[in-house]
């Protein structure tokens, strides 16, 4: 169940959190992951409608930019991200060129934040008494922009207001790969070996990921953490299994409103969407899941196994689940494999991009040390020494720090391994 609100326009919800705040290359990056969820429907094949119409629908939405801010984008203003993106990649959105250099706008940024800031503590204020505040604070000195340009910018806002009343009802993606969703739950307590090699319990959590339109689990598996790292390994081993969807649907969890989350939901063409803040219902079909594993998985058969670890869970899992897969589901009188199968389309393959060997791993920046060195989770690195001084980008695994991919301005200088003192003082550096 997914209400009017919460799918129209797959508009994101962002939550309150550093990410929000970044500056910089941080918040380049962020933009550009945002201006590719804007255009991303339009990347989409589309025999219903025409690419004009679908532009003009983009144009009519009101989007909430990674500071919190809500804003409406013009036409041209969209078709330039696409033809850029089309031309370029997503570089061209993390730094697009200005198409109004040098010109005054009708709407200036500060005055734009303002309102943003204003509605979010304000959402019901009267636009008179909106337009009064901006005055107050000085943002208007010569009376641009003028009020009528404000009450224009504020009407669609005031639309998307209203249609978050509507009642919620019952919704399904048109066809397998349009839509997925994943959420996170809790799951038994498991035996695991310490650190000091004494064994202990602890609580696990299933990471799931469903295709709306079929119900079909891409995949699921059991943790004992909730980290940034185990989501990203069951978004991999779904979209390698199903394909990529055009958006994968979740709620404001730390792990899911990750940038890393979105950088790889940009490079993989896939949009990422959130729920309204404590929505929950919104997520029904994976909520639902979740409770047919509680039923019929943990209640029926893992109860039944002795031998309570992390790996019997899910190598029980796993099989239960392909059952699950190709039984017949009672909400569609056909099992989800075949509901999937007869989808008249099917989601692109992860195999058709042209390089995804680094796709799903964490990417940071660090700055180089004199001496060629750069330090990741308190160990230190070496890269070449053209990079001494510089600022690079880095993408590794969490749980293997023994290979560091680096990259100055875009290109990859190869791989980083940890330091060995001892080597460099029998080998001349370069």
């Amino acid at each position: 169940m997914v209400s009017d609100a919460g799918l129209a326009g797959y508009v994101s919800h962002p939550k309150n959190n550093k990410e929000a705040v970044m500056d910089g290359p941080d918040r380049a990056r962020e933009m550009g992951y945002f201006r590719f969820s804007v255009i991303n429907p339009l990347l989409a094949h589309d025999l219903t409608r025409s690419l004009k119409d679908r532009v003009d629908d983009l144009a009519s939405r009101v989007y909430t930019l990674p500071n919190g801010a809500q804003r409406q984008f013009s036409r041209a203003t969209i078709e330039d991200w696409l033809y850029d993106y089309r031309a370029h990649g997503l570089p061209a959105l993390i730094h697009p060129p200005r198409k109004d250099r040098g010109m005054i706008r009708a709407m200036p940024e500060s005055v734009i934040d303002a309102i943003g800031t204003i509605l979010k503590a304000h959402p019901s204020i009267k636009s008179s008494n909106l337009i009064r505040l901006l005055d107050e604070q000085q943002l208007r000195p010569d009376g641009t922009p003028s009020d009528s340009t404000i009450y224009r910018y504020l009407r669609p806002i005031r639309k998307a207001q209203k249609a978050e009343g509507k009642t919620r009802r019952a919704f399904e993606a048109p066809y397998a790969g349009a839509l997925y969703q994943t959420d996170i739950m809790y799951g038994p307590h498991v035996r695991v070996k310490n650190a000091k090699g004494r064994y202990e319990n602890r609580a696990t959590y299933l990471i799931g990921i469903i295709d709306d339109h079929s119900r079909l689990l891409c995949h699921g598996q059991f943790f004992t953490t909730q980290e940034l790292m185990a989501y990203i390994q069951v978004l991999e081993q779904a979209v390698s299994k199903r394909g990529i969807p055009e958006a994968i649907y979740c709620d404001n969890g730390k792990v899911f409103l990750s940038a890393q989350v979105k950088r790889i939901g940009a490079e993989i063409g896939m949009r990422v969407v959130h729920t309204a803040v404590r929505d929950a219902a919104a997520k029904g079909k994976i909520e639902r899941f979740f409770l047919t594993v509680r039923n019929q998985f943990l209640d029926l058969t893992w109860r039944t196994e002795s031998k309570h670890d992390l790996a019997t869970l899910n190598h029980l899992f796993f099989a239960w689940y392909e059952s699950y897969n190709t039984r017949e589901h009672r909400a569609l009188d056909m099992s989800p494999m075949q509901k999937w199968l007869a989808s008249p389309r099917h989601p692109r393959r992860l195999a058709e991009l042209p390089d995804t060997t680094q796709i799903f791993l964490l990417e940071t920046t660090r700055r180089v040390k004199k001496d060629g060195t750069f330090s990741l989770h308190a160990q230190r690195y070496e890269t070449l020494s053209v990079a001494v001084g510089a600022s690079i980008t880095i993408r590794y695994h969490r749980f293997d720090l023994t290979r560091v991919h680096v990259y100055l301005d875009s290109q990859y200088l190869g791989i980083a391994h940890p330091l060995d003192p001892g080597s460099n003082h029998q080998t001349p550096r370069d």
